[in-house]
């Protein structure tokens, strides 16, 4: 399979996988959010929330893995593969028995008056955090594993995994519709369920069809590969850490000033955000490996323009949800949860917004990563985003309002999504001014098409019939918008081949 053949299948993999999970997601967290109720629904969000802040190690892990995978597979042999999946194996055994140690420490610190949890769910809440800290032990065992996966582009069968996943939460929904015990509780016990059964699913298959996936052994230890992966992967954890900590910093100031009801209203907004954001991921998870390879190979040319690309897409399909999203909220959420929490509407905005402008320089993550100097870019770009947590927390104690006040977490990303450009010019030579033809003047047409288009149907109706119509009517029009004046010469043909092939297969 040659490496265009290769990217189509794979972002279909991941495009249908994410319309599935969505789906499933946003109807499974309504059957959670009414078999919960809404307080203990916003303890659930926090408390995963916090044991998260701690244990961003797995995806700065996996990140690690893949690049280091992906990176040597075309220029090292077999059995120095071997060792560097073997080390990775070794640094997340070692890593977890610290986030263990680490996760109960702060426990007793967060349930001795920090968190504002009513007294009577204080017991569940201990039990659903160590719940929470199973599934995030569960999950960083399961990630070197997931990452060779996708450092083999063997993106549908995490697809496949990922879909059982959504499934199998709307399976717990109804379950907790339908008994008496406490639910909260039982919620936690069952999600590990679904952890553990992630991890034998990607164990047994690397085992069964990856030379290079082997048993950790004493001899696969290499002092190089520890120091340079270890390196990496200090500045991944600082990274990760950064985006997580933005995130659940924000859940803690807010829970801070206004209590587990407000928590709901983010959860809310934060299942919306990561239900979307799978399907811009799609693109972007089926070319990174390609974009590392790359570097890899020493065509650094490539790798940019492979860059572009993936800001381009990913932008212009996260655009193509969003922006419907942002102008009929209201109705949706009301359609969507029956009772919608208060403020859930504002910050689902914030938040789709956020994740929007994110994508206009998204693909340069992945050449900073490949390009393996990652220390001047993390210290810099990531550390704007933490920053969020301390303006938002100085606004609100100047009174500013929260609907005013939280729309700091879409600047402070804008800004980190402009800052990528500079750093990547000083660390690999981008050249600025053809990212920006190729990819910000790309976007504009169609962005400004679709935000005419909504909000003319947002004047005109509020009905969600009248809207699926209007998606309906406008997303053919987007694509045609994409392909006259977004995509270059050579796109266009690609996709003109895809449509003749795909006639030549309907005829036979």
């Amino acid at each position: 399979m040659n490496n265009s053949s290769r990217i189509i299948i794979n972002t279909g993999a991941q495009y249908a996988r994410s319309l599935i999970n969505l789906v499933l997601s946003l109807y499974s967290t309504r059957l959670i959010l009414h078999a919960l109720g809404i307080d203990d629904y916003g303890i659930f969000t926090l408390i995963a929330g916090v044991v998260a802040m701690l244990a961003f190690m797995t995806n700065a892990m996996v990140t690690t893995t893949q690049r280091f995978m992906s990176y040597h597979q075309t220029k090292s042999t077999v059995e120095e593969q071997k060792k560097i999946f073997g080390c990775s194996v070794l640094m997340h055994i070692i890593f977890g028995i610290i986030i263990i140690i680490l996760l109960e420490i702060v426990g007793t610190f967060l349930f001795d008056g920090f968190l504002n949890i009513s007294s009577d769910r204080i017991s569940a809440a201990k039990i659903v955090y160590q719940c929470a800290i199973v599934m995030i032990i569960l999950s960083f065992i399961s990630a070197p594993f997931k990452a060779l996966l996708i450092s083999y582009e063997n993106i549908v069968y995490v697809s496949i995994i990922d879909v059982l996943d959504g499934v199998l939460k709307v399976v717990i929904a109804f379950i907790l519709l339908n008994i008496n015990q406490d639910k909260l509780i039982l919620y936690g016990y069952l999600m590990v369920l679904i952890y553990l059964s992630d991890l034998f699913a990607f164990m047994i298959y690397d085992f069964r069809n990856y030379k290079t996936c082997v048993i950790p052994k004493l001899a696969y230890l290499n002092k190089g590969y520890i120091k340079s992966m270890g390196s990496f992967v200090v500045w991944q954890l600082y990274s990760t850490g950064c985006v997580i900590g933005r995130t659940q910093g924000v859940a803690l100031v807010l829970n801070r000033f206004y209590g587990t009801v407000v928590n709901a209203s983010f959860g809310i907004a934060l299942q919306v955000s990561g239900a979307i954001n799978f399907i811009s991921s799609a693109l972007v998870t089926a070319i990174n490996p390609q974009i590392i390879k790359a570097e890899g190979s020493g065509n650094r040319a490539k790798m940019f323009r492979l860059a572009e690309v993936a800001s381009k897409f990913s932008f212009l399909l996260l655009d193509m949800v969003v922006m419907p999203l942002l102008f009929c909220l209201p109705t949706i959420l009301k359609f969507w949860l029956g009772e919608v929490p208060e403020d859930a509407v504002l910050f689902c905005r914030v938040i789709l917004i956020t994740g929007l402008v994110d994508q206009i320089t998204y693909g340069l993550i992945t050449t900073n990563q490949a390009i393996g100097n990652i220390r001047p870019y993390t210290l810099t770009v990531n550390t704007i985003k933490v920053l969020t947590v301390f303006a938002l927390w100085a606004l609100l104690i100047l009174g500013v309002p929260i609907e005013s006040a939280i729309w700091v977490y879409a600047v402070f990303e804008l800004i980190c999504a402009l800052t990528r450009l500079p750093f990547m010019k000083y660390t690999g030579g981008l050249n600025i001014g053809q990212f920006i033809r190729n990819v910000f003047l790309k976007l504009t047409i169609p962005s400004f098409f679709l935000i005419a288009a909504y909000y003319g149907l947002h004047l005109y109706t509020h009905s969600f019939l009248i809207y699926v119509i209007g998606i309906i009517m406008i997303t053919p029009i987007y694509f045609y918008f994409i392909f006259k004046f977004s995509l270059n010469n050579l796109e266009r043909e690609i996709v003109k081949g895809m449509v003749v092939n795909l006639r030549n297969k309907i005829k036979r």
